[in-house]
């Protein structure tokens, strides 16, 4: 009897766990939370040095080089008049799309960007905006250039041909300056478009959309996307061909989780910011799992043990006992 309700508690365990992580992973949010590497900083001073970072090439270069670099780039593959494509993240790939003048999502833009000045010996590196809800989805991604003359970082968007200045003050800034006007002083801010091309969203639908996905923001510490792609599955990589013909969202998930630090995000928190709990997704994920699988094993213990237990034998009356007796 007492095998018996164990199996039963067991069997109910391993069920409620189920329903559990079913629940918790219904979400591309809490996925995202669970899966992702982050590291949470208060403010633009505790973000880590340069050292701390991988790009595609070593730091060098200078803002205004990379400016002469895109308006030639762009002035020579002018893009078609057509919805954004999706595509891969590996940035040969990317950059090909786009020297054929293909539209591309901006993630897969800063991607092929990082890769042209690459060549030019001038590091980038990307931010995730995603608003004040839930990170997936909708968003917007941005490259900061690095400017050996002032040794800063500056804001740029390949994806709107632009980078931002505030007030009287020709400068671009970088995106943490940008972001904190976003949010308290919107109207200070300049679009500078570095190019002269056809565009589909007026500034003003831009700067509403960059207000609204300010409020969360997150760095990328490894920004060398080639190595990334690479890598994506890490020991895993033999059954790349059967991951990558996942859906592409589904499959960007499969790389976060399998890079874990390799893709480690730094995430701005801050009075401005949402506060996600990541460390109590990734506990309950880890907490659940445990208790399916030891709940499972218990459950198939106990059947093994109640099939191979001996059966109770009937006392068999013989016929020169019911002599005796008679």
């Amino acid at each position: 009897m007492p095998l018996f309700r164990l199996k039963k508690w067991c069997a109910a365990l391993t069920i409620l766990s189920i329903i559990a992580l079913v629940i918790l992973l219904s979400s591309q949010h809490r996925i995202r939370l669970i899966v992702g590497s982050y590291d949470v900083i208060s403010s633009s001073t505790a973000i880590p040095t340069e050292a701390s970072f991988q790009f595609m090439t070593k730091l060098g270069g200078d803002f205004a080089s990379a400016i002469s670099v895109l308006q030639d780039f762009d002035h020579s593959h002018p893009l078609e008049s057509q919805d954004a494509l999706p595509a891969v993240d590996q940035p040969d790939s990317c950059l090909r799309l786009l020297e054929s003048g293909k539209m591309l999502h901006c993630y897969n833009v800063d991607i092929a960007t990082a890769t042209i000045l690459s060549q030019r010996n001038i590091a980038a590196r990307l931010w995730d905006m995603s608003g004040p809800k839930v990170l997936g989805g909708y968003g917007h991604n941005m490259l900061e250039i690095y400017d050996q003359p002032s040794r800063t970082w500056r804001a740029l968007d390949p994806y709107y041909h632009c980078y931002y200045t505030i007030g009287n003050d020709p400068t671009p800034i970088d995106f943490l300056r940008l972001r904190r006007a976003l949010l308290t002083a919107p109207k200070s801010l300049h679009i500078i478009h570095y190019s002269n091309i056809e565009r589909s969203r007026p500034d003003v639908y831009m700067f509403a959309e960059l207000c609204y996905l300010a409020p969360e923001v997150m760095l990328h510490a490894n920004n060398d996307f080639r190595w990334r792609y690479e890598h994506r599955y890490t020991w895993l990589s033999m059954l790349a061909p059967v991951f990558d013909a996942l859906p592409l969202r589904m499959a960007r998930g499969v790389r976060m989780a399998m890079l874990g630090k390799n893709d480690l995000r730094y995430v701005i928190e801050d009075v401005y910011s949402p506060h996600y709990p990541f460390h109590l997704m990734k506990w309950s994920f880890g907490i659940l799992i445990s208790i399916f699988f030891f709940s499972l094993v218990g459950y198939i213990v106990i059947a093994n043990i109640r099939s191979l237990s001996p059966k109770p034998v009937e006392n068999e009356v013989s016929p020169v006992s019911d002599i005796v007796s008679s």
